[in-house]
């Protein structure tokens, strides 16, 4: 394909045939994850169109948060179907106000995947199948911006919901791991109480003894939270940590030399937030596509739920953020969206590499099984 255009390598879903390892189709995932084999990949990561009832790019209209839940559940069905039994599906939504009320339909997806019969049933729906997928983890992305509305919290979250099919699912928490904050770092120096809860979902309580004991730091690091500040991990926490008690941050990214602090006054009174945080980074593709996740969150659950050669499917790929990171680790990845542009665009930046200074430095080895995936084919 030497000297041909990205442009004119964009390709279209097959009605039958082979796909290719590294690449992403026009089309409608749902057309294309049912040419895949079952339990053929290892982690699907991706975010939905929102339940906005906006027209996108390409004319798709998305959903009532109301029937949200019903579109939906197919695409899952087959995430499910091809997901390996050590797979993982990470899940990042959001929920949306309608009348001045959160709209429960996210609630109502999670019932569902766990109660599908009974949901069809009810909805007078298709079957679906689900193969046994599960919440593993319920985990909340802090963008650090949000839209201000005179009568609502500044909703700072997304949800990120971690699914898999069993208990053998990959889970490498080092990667994971964040830096111990120096608070904790000096409370293991002293004698103090560790409580911690075993795998079996027994709780233990130990004691350090004489200034010696099994609570010391982990040389990888303390144990990844539930609440995922990106871009606020490593490189933040130093500076933060010099900062006078009640200063606030003012910054699209967080580092030394792109930082502006202000002293607040008597009688200022900041927004109030779903939740309290210093703040993170966010980054944001110029130009057709802006609901983006930020490079740093691919990377951390696909360095998470992965390995190197692995194989990473984003069902809405939108510009591509999970193929640039997945081959940056050293994956292989597939991805489809419907809008040729997004695909073309989403090409582009996998040439290119990474935005991410960190990410662009990995040497990544190449991936060493066969480019072309198993398809079931047609009668």
């Amino acid at each position: 394909m030497g000297g041909m255009d990205t442009a004119d390598r964009v390709r279209k879903i097959p009605n039958k045939g082979k796909l290719e390892w590294n690449n992403i189709y026009a089309g409608d995932s749902l057309e294309g994850m049912r040419l895949l084999e079952d339990a053929s990949i290892d982690l699907v990561m991706t975010s939905p169109p929102y339940a906005d009832m906006k027209s996108y790019a390409g004319g798709f209209q998305t959903f009532h948060p109301d029937n949200y839940v019903e579109w939906f559940l197919p695409y899952i069905g087959e995430v499910a179907r091809i997901l390996k039994p050590t797979g993982s599906f990470i899940l990042n939504i959001n929920d949306k106000s309608i009348d001045g009320f959160r709209h429960p339909f996210i609630f109502e997806l999670i019932f569902a995947i766990h109660n599908i019969n009974d949901y069809c049933k009810i909805k007078k729906i298709k079957p679906v199948e689900m193969h046994g997928l599960k919440l593993f983890e319920r985990l909340f992305w802090n963008k650090g911006k949000y839209l201000a509305h005179p009568s609502r919290f500044g909703d700072k979250v997304e949800y990120l919901f971690w699914f898999s099919k069993s208990k053998d699912r990959k889970f490498n928490i080092d990667p994971m791991r964040l830096e111990y904050d120096s608070k904790s770092v000096k409370r293991m120096e002293r004698p103090l109480l560790k409580r911690f809860v075993r795998d079996s979902g027994e709780e233990v309580t130990e004691y350090k003894k004489g200034g010696e004991g099994s609570w010391a730091p982990n040389p990888e690091g303390a144990l990844p939270s539930v609440l995922i500040e990106e871009g606020a991990m490593h490189h933040v926490r130093p500076i933060v940590e010099e900062l006078p008690e009640g200063t606030i941050l003012i910054t699209e990214r967080l580092d030394s030399e792109n930082i502006e602090l202000v002293q607040p006054k008597i009688g200022d009174s900041p927004h109030p937030s779903t939740i309290v945080t210093i703040g993170s980074e966010t980054r944001r593709i110029a130009g057709n596509h802006v609901a983006v996740y930020p490079e740093r969150l691919a990377s951390y659950f696909i360095q998470g739920a992965t390995d190197v050669d692995d194989i990473v499917l984003d069902p809405f790929m939108g510009t591509g953020t999970t193929a640039v990171v997945a081959k940056a680790l050293g994956r292989k990845y597939i991805g489809f969206d419907q809008v040729e542009e997004y695909v073309k665009t989403a090409m582009e930046r996998v040439e290119n590499g990474p935005y991410v200074k960190d990410l662009q430095d990995v040497k990544a080895p190449s991936p060493s099984l066969s480019d072309w995936t198993t398809l079931k084919e047609e009668s």
